[in-house]
């Protein structure tokens, strides 16, 4: 049934019969017909065809001209059968069916002329559709029905044609006004809804009736006690500043559904109150109250739609500043304020909130451009939607909610297998990020648990990225400000150490353990230290993810560097007796542009043969751009120099990085090492990651090598070079190469 009431046929049934319910709606005065031929005078006609404003509605709004055609067919049918029980003569009939015709081909021509029908699923009025709509539906489409109308009567004397031909331009003109700008307004808005009004906002309705009730009575009683008017009755235009402001209230705080409606009964009934004025309107005085009466009524409508249309675009606009503070402006993500929101609004119970940290992404804008860095964004976002809520809280970093409220460690290591596997194309470019991941739980609704369960994921998840683990982090107790504030002062100092350059070299030797001869040289990595102003040493493990945090990575390798040969050049022993020295590269300096260019100088006036230099990269450094990184990596080696992978195993994509990246030396990360000469899991990792280094040509160097048992087993697995305590600690660089400073 409910698919027939949607069909065509259904809606010229349901609106036909609307239109013939109110062909029965009068507005009754009297007007004498004396046509030549059409039959007698006829008694009480109507001073509103409400019919025609909805003929007019139903071509606005209705984009299946059938269902106006049938409309018209049903009004047609309906006046003949008025005009069959009045006795008309019968060419009326033929020159009414000519009529209907010409209306509604009018009613089309006027409804396309005002940009209507409009699609169903955008339909709207805009303020500057309405001067337009105004004119022609207000002015051009009654005047356009009279004049066919009087076309048709033309054999009617001009008496009569004048007299009958002004009361139905009111009766046409009213009808519009009184039913089809409200009922497209209406329909077009149906779906809007106005948000719920304060205890304050709300009162003023019924003060605003109060005060019209109040009106009514007062003016009732002085007109009585003046001028004996006691039986005057209501006049609504007695009233109608204060009915425009109730009226306004109405279209602000009620939907258009409702508001609407009861703007068309107020107009019918101000309509209602002057019909006695009708009679005289063939007289200067009534044409004069009649046309009085049609301009208030359209300033009414075009006020309160106005008003109506105002309020709506302002609440729209509102709204859409809203929508923008909750969500990125480049990604277009939900963000902070979003998460915020959410979290205040869901029902109680402990929940999980995670972080996650995406690494590598403070290159990509840099590298690729803004647009490919927003295009990954979303892409990512878009991988993890089925299984949490993602809000971006900055490059490269999300809060996410999971959709389960039973989510469990499981379902958090699935999503980091997820993203890590997921590979973004750009321009035949594939880009792959680590990410990191913290979680934290929280109480919904209390604000102080909300921000502290985020600081707590946010912490855990850099935390992660510093310890280069692919696993979440789960929060404990302990307070994550105590640990941010710790990494601020440390931030702080490390900056302050590196402007000032006051950096210090220490070197780990590296031993060679497999059957190959000694060339005698001294083998070893450079490590950094950072001295503070009052001497004491920053260790590694105290200032690198500062730097890196801050984005001057580039900044920290250029100083190693120099100071490196500064050193070297300072004392020419040590040139004769290096052998190959290993210098740490960041992650940022293999993305940085201007890094290349200064190193490639730098190079070309080393003291020490770049056959002696080799350059270590962490595997994990080189994830954001391979191709970028490889071309790099492969220009040092053209010019001498050595590539080797640090901490190679601990990533999920070691064997990966291998296929893209030159490499000389693979560096197998000590958590492997430690525990290899109990011959499990460790000893066969080690063994595999030796023999992918023997297919790709490289050698191999054991890291954290601290007694003999591990030698012997590493000597069986052959492990080309080891480094650890067992051989030597790190050492100040003049110690390690016995020069006296």
């Amino acid at each position: 049934m409910n698919t027939f009431w949607r069909g065509w046929q259904g809606r010229i049934l349901l609106l036909g019969t609307a239109g013939l319910l109110l062909q029965q709606v009068p507005v009754e005065y009297t007007l004498l017909m004396s046509s030549a031929g059409f039959g007698k005078d006829v008694q009480g006609a109507s001073l509103v065809h409400l019919h025609a404003g909805l003929s007019l509605a139903i071509a606005m709004l209705d984009r299946d001209r059938r269902v106006l055609l049938g409309c018209s067919l049903m009004l047609l049918a309906g006046w003949m059968l008025r005009a069959w029980l009045q006795d008309y003569a019968g060419p009326i009939y033929v020159w009414g069916a000519i009529n209907a015709a010409a209306v509604y081909l009018w009613t089309l021509l006027c409804a396309h002329g005002m940009g209507w029908p409009q699609p169903a699923d955008d339909m709207r009025v805009e303020r500057t559709d309405l001067p337009r709509m105004f004119v022609i539906g207000l002015v051009l489409y009654p005047l356009g029905t009279v004049l066919s109308w009087a076309l048709i009567n033309v054999t009617e004397d001009w008496h009569g044609q004048i007299k009958n031909s002004i009361q139905l331009l009111f009766a046409k003109q009213f009808g519009t006004v009184i039913v089809a700008f409200p009922l497209v307004i209406a329909w077009a808005e149906r779906r809007r809804t106005v948000e719920a009004m304060s205890g304050s906002r709300l009162r003023w309705g019924p003060l605003l009736a109060l005060f019209l009730g109040g009106s009514i009575w007062m003016n009732d009683a002085v007109q009585a006690q003046l001028y004996g008017q006691a039986e005057r009755g209501v006049v609504l235009m007695d009233y109608r500043f204060t009915l425009f402001a109730a009226l306004g209230w109405c279209m602000l705080h009620l939907r258009p559904l409702y508001a609407m409606p009861l703007l068309s009964f107020t107009m019918f009934a101000m309509v209602f109150s002057l019909s006695d004025t009708a009679e005289l309107g063939a007289t200067p005085l009534g044409f004069m109250n009649l046309v009085h009466l049609a301009v208030e009524l359209s300033i009414l409508l075009v006020a309160m739609l106005y008003f109506h249309l105002t309020d709506r675009d302002a609440r729209d606009f509102s709204a859409r500043l809203v929508e923008e503070t909750l969500r990125d402006a480049t990604t277009r993500l939900p963000n902070l304020n979003a998460l915020t929101y959410r979290l205040l609004r869901l029902p109680p119970g402990k929940r999980e909130i995670a972080c996650l940290l995406l690494d590598k992404t403070d290159a990509l804008a840099p590298g690729f451009g803004l647009a490919t860095q927003t295009r990954l964004m979303n892409a990512v976002a878009g991988r993890m939607a089925d299984l949490v809520e993602p809000y971006y809280i900055g490059t490269g970093q999300f809060a996410l909610l999971p959709l389960d409220e039973r989510t469990g460690a499981d379902a958090w290591l699935r999503l980091v297998a997820r993203i890590e596997q997921f590979e973004f194309d750009n321009d035949d470019q594939p880009i792959r990020l680590l990410p990191y991941l913290g979680v934290a739980e929280y109480m919904p609704g209390n604000r102080e648990s909300v921000d502290f369960a985020l600081l707590n994921a946010s912490y855990l998840a850099h935390e992660a990225k510093r310890r280069n683990e692919l696993h979440p982090l789960y929060a404990s107790d302990r307070d994550p400000a105590d640990h941010i504030g710790e990494r601020l002062y440390e931030a702080a100092e490390a900056l302050s150490c590196l402007r000032s350059e006051r950096v210090v070299l220490h070197f780990q030797t590296i031993q060679r353990l497999s059957d190959a001869p000694a060339d005698g040289g001294i083998h070893g990595e450079v490590l950094c230290r950072l001295r503070k102003a009052e001497g004491a040493l920053l260790m590694p493990d105290r200032f690198m993810r500062a730097i890196e945090g801050a984005g001057r990575g580039v900044e920290l390798d250029l100083a190693v560097l120099r100071t490196l040969f500064a050193w070297l050049r300072k004392h020419p022993q040590a040139v004769a007796r290096a052998g190959r020295i290993a210098v740490n590269l960041t992650g940022q300096s293999l993305a940085s542009a201007s890094f290349r260019s200064q190193l490639y100088a730098m190079l070309d006036k080393s003291p020490l043969p770049l056959s002696r230099l080799c350059f270590e990269v962490i595997e994990t450094a080189a994830i954001v751009s391979p191709a970028e990184a490889s071309e790099f990596l492969g220009e040092l080696r053209r010019r001498g120099c050595s590539i080797a992978i640090d901490d190679f195993g601990v990533g999920m994509q070691s064997f990966e990085r291998l296929k893209e990246l030159p490499v000389d030396l693979i560096k197998i990360d000590g958590s492997f090492i430690r525990n290899v000469a109990q011959r499990g899991k460790d000893y066969a990792l080690v063994q595999a990651s030796v023999a992918v280094a023997r297919a790709f040509g490289a050698m191999t160097v054991a890291e954290y090598v601290e007694n003999e048992e591990t030698v012997v087993c590493l000597r069986e697995l052959g492990i080309d070079w080891i480094q650890g305590y067992l051989v030597s600690k790190p050492v100040p660089i003049e110690d390690a190469f016995a020069i006296a400073e």
